[in-house]
């Protein structure tokens, strides 16, 4: 095992599937909430462009390559990179997407998460549970080891909020270099008195937590978790996984599930990643994609804390290491990868 990847991943899945799930929510529109969009309102286009960049290099339905306001690149251009080295095959799943990819994916339905300030999150938070079980259980026939990643802005402060529901008095990590943590508690407790829930309230119901202030990717997240019982299930994320996790120890999911970050997750002090995933019960894997050492400023500056995850990147980085590829070879590609992707003519 490399000695980017910790601890050893055993043993090497013979028909790994990469899963992504792309969704909206308004939450995530909050201005200084989310870095996944340089305005608001790009962010409603950022999932699928990660979905386009990643299955074509190309960005072909929003108007620009969807990175952070400070030049951050997406994180997609990382899992592109280490999808590319090991060729193992992709699919993005919509999930109560506002703006559809330009390329197959897999539609679970739903509308768009609620600003949770003002509305229930997701009314049709058991619809798309079902729709997803029922994916699950058809790729579990596919594959022995199924990695499930997200794309969805403003989903970090949704999965504070349902983690609080949950009872679990913790931060989150941020896109952002300085995570905003008093922004995002100031709209979970907005979003508590307008649901009128306390912490811990919802410990005995995740469906209620999801409904009222969280969002749509979490309600497809644990139904293929749910259908994909059987198969090896790797979360690929930080600490919006992570409370995809604490909602299915909830549930009472059972299966072989852990979850894959990257470092810059495990080591964001601001946030407890460690302690969410270990009060499941369930392991966690880290890479470290050392791009310290990209010859591209923007994503040196990964390293620093700006953008640490999404799309997927800490597990599919987990996947290239696993498969003997270096870390220098996923730098190298993810240069290669941002260098050629193809924009929108203007």
């Amino acid at each position: 095992m490399p000695n980017w990847i910790y601890p050893d991943f055993e043993p090497l899945p013979q028909r790994p599937l990469f899963l992504c799930i792309i969704s909206n929510t308004d939450t995530g529109k909050i201005p200084g909430l989310s870095a996944a969009g340089t305005t608001p309102e790009l962010t409603d286009y950022t999932p699928g462009a990660d979905a386009e960049l990643v299955e074509t290099n190309r960005i072909i339905t929003m108007p620009e390559l969807p990175e952070a306001p400070g030049g951050s690149p997406t994180p997609a251009i990382v899992t592109k990179a280490a999808l590319n080295l090991t060729g193992i095959p992709s699919l993005f799943v919509a999930s109560g997407l506002r703006k559809k990819p330009a390329v197959p994916y897999a539609e679970l339905g739903g509308s768009a998460g609620s600003d949770i300030r003002h509305d229930p999150a997701v009314a049709q938070a058991r619809m798309l549970y079902e729709n997803g079980a029922m994916l699950g259980k058809k790729l579990a026939g596919l594959s022995d080891c199924v990695f499930i990643g997200e794309s969805i802005a403003g989903g970090t402060t949704t999965a504070m909020a349902v983690l609080w529901a949950l009872g679990y008095e913790v931060n989150v990590s941020s896109s952002f270099q300085s995570n905003p943590t008093a922004l995002k508690q100031s709209v979970v407790t907005k979003a508590f008195q307008r649901a009128g829930i306390n912490i811990a309230s919802l410990k005995n119901d995740p469906f209620k937590a999801i409904e009222l202030v969280g969002d749509p990717m979490m309600a497809a997240a644990l139904g293929l978790m749910q259908g994909l019982r059987g198969c090896r299930v790797v979360l690929a994320g930080g600490t919006q996984m992570a409370a995809v996790l604490a909602l299915g120890k909830a549930l009472k999911i059972e299966g072989d599930i852990s979850i894959a970050t990257t470092k810059y997750i495990v080591e964001d002090k601001t946030a407890n990643f460690r302690e969410i995933v270990e009060s499941t019960g369930r392991p966690y894997y880290y890479s470290d994609p050392g791009l310290e050492n990209s010859k591209i400023p923007p994503v040196q500056i990964y390293a620093q804390g700006y953008v640490k995850e999404g799309v997927g990147m800490g597990g599919a980085a987990l996947l290239a290491g696993i498969y003997g590829f270096s870390q220098m070879q996923l730098v190298e590609e993810t240069d290669r990868v941002l260098m050629t992707v193809e924009l929108p003519k203007k």
